[in-house]
């Protein structure tokens, strides 16, 4: 499973509702309650369910391998049972060559060809709930019980969504995205007066062309996302006017490096997406060039840096969710259980240094001096600015 061994992809959830804060007897009946192959499949022909962090047909729970300190470890296991497009229209074909050779006939009718269509799907269906399509596969998941988190090992939207109804309905709890809007609410919403972040609209580094207003994806009243670019764009800008050193709210000074991966996108819907895969992509004259005409990066490449040690990943923008998770190499001599329970904390722990460098930005951005920081970054921006060494940017 994804998170014991390996680098690590992942979206991260908050828990609202109740959850207990340790693997007990009653969390592992729940578990069991609707582990896979419990429930019938859902209309969709999808079927799924709690497993073992083990292997595909792990469907007998026990805690001993899902509870690790303060985290429980698993997965859900999704059958798609329905008949892939190709083998469905092999089917389709198939009844109508059948009734054009028993009519005789070199063409069929409307009508004909919507019963041969019938006839395939009939067909299709019944193999389907015999097992004949059964594409099966697991997704790990890690629950920081003590932090009320869920760690999901998949990045697509429509498996959340699946597993946020299943952790529903096997706690009677919800799982809400920890993404750009929810964080920065949480963050600063409860600290601030909540008009703050309202207030605010997305900034440009460069003047819109002529004739040209928000972006076609542009600020919607209440829609946030556009915070996850400008959070990448002023971490940029921190890693070429100091290096990257960043003091967060905890009092832990982080360092941060741009690494491998850049991906940028047009402001005003105009120039598309570059994306750049290089050693120090952001040093490149192709990213400075794209900075300058108005696009800011939606993808970034990070090595972050200190007292936790070196983590290297892929951070999203917009959504906060992180790919090709590379944790601190821990060298000491551990028996398995305290290994897998170090590389879970190291999650978590990468995920606080996340929301601490968030935080950091909304603190700058929301503050009386924003305009002259907003100033120097346009002017950083637009090749004005020379690199000066600063001290560490703090809360």
């Amino acid at each position: 499973m994804a998170f014991a061994s390996g680098p690590i992809s992942f979206q991260r959830f908050f828990v609202t509702g109740s959850i207990p804060s340790e693997v007990t007897d009653k969390f592992i009946e729940a578990l069991n309650t609707h582990a896979f192959g419990k429930t019938p499949a859902a209309q969709d022909d999808v079927q799924l369910g709690w497993i073992g962090p083990g292997h595909l047909f792990e469907t007998e729970i026990v805690a001993e391998p899902v509870a690790c300190g303060r985290f429980a470890h698993l997965a859900v296991r999704i059958d798609r049972l329905g008949a892939p497009s190709n083998v469905l229209t092999a089917y389709v074909r198939m009844e109508e060559q059948a009734a054009l050779e028993a009519g005789g006939r070199e063409f069929l009718s409307r009508g004909e060809k919507k019963k041969a269509r019938a006839r395939a799907l009939d067909r299709a269906r019944g193999e389907a709930r015999a097992g004949g399509f059964r594409r099966m596969n697991a997704y790990p998941l890690l629950i920081d019980l003590e932090g009320r988190t869920v760690f999901l090992g998949n990045l697509g939207t429509s498996i959340a969504d699946k597993v946020g109804q299943l952790f529903s309905d096997t706690f009677g709890c919800a799982l809400e995205p920890a993404d750009v809007d929810r964080l920065a609410l949480r963050l600063i919403g409860s600290q601030r007066d909540g008009r703050t972040l309202e207030q605010i609209a997305p900034f440009h580094l460069v003047p819109p062309p002529e004739g040209r207003g928000e972006p076609a994806d542009g600020f919607r009243g209440g829609d946030l996302r556009f915070l996850g670019r400008e959070f990448l764009t002023w971490l940029w800008h921190q890693v070429d006017a100091d290096e990257g050193a960043l003091r967060v709210q905890s009092g832990d000074e982080v360092h941060v490096m741009i690494d491998r991966t850049l991906r940028l996108k047009c402001d005003f819907g105009l120039t598309g997406v570059d994306v750049i895969t290089a050693d120090g992509p952001a040093s490149l004259p192709e990213a400075r060039a794209a900075l300058g005409i108005g696009k800011q990066p939606t993808k970034m490449g990070l090595i972050i840096g200190g007292a936790l040690g070196e983590f290297r990943l892929t951070l999203d923008g917009e959504r906060l969710a992180v790919s090709g998770l590379i944790l601190p190499e821990d060298r000491a001599e551990q028996d398995l259980r305290a290994r897998l329970e170090g590389r879970f904390e190291a999650v978590a722990d990468l995920a606080s240094v996340i929301d601490g460098m968030f935080e950091l930005y909304l603190q700058h951005r929301t503050s009386h001096t924003w305009s002259a920081e907003l100033g120097r970054m346009s002017a950083w921006a637009a090749g004005r600015a020379e690199k000066t060494r600063v001290h560490a940017a703090s809360a």
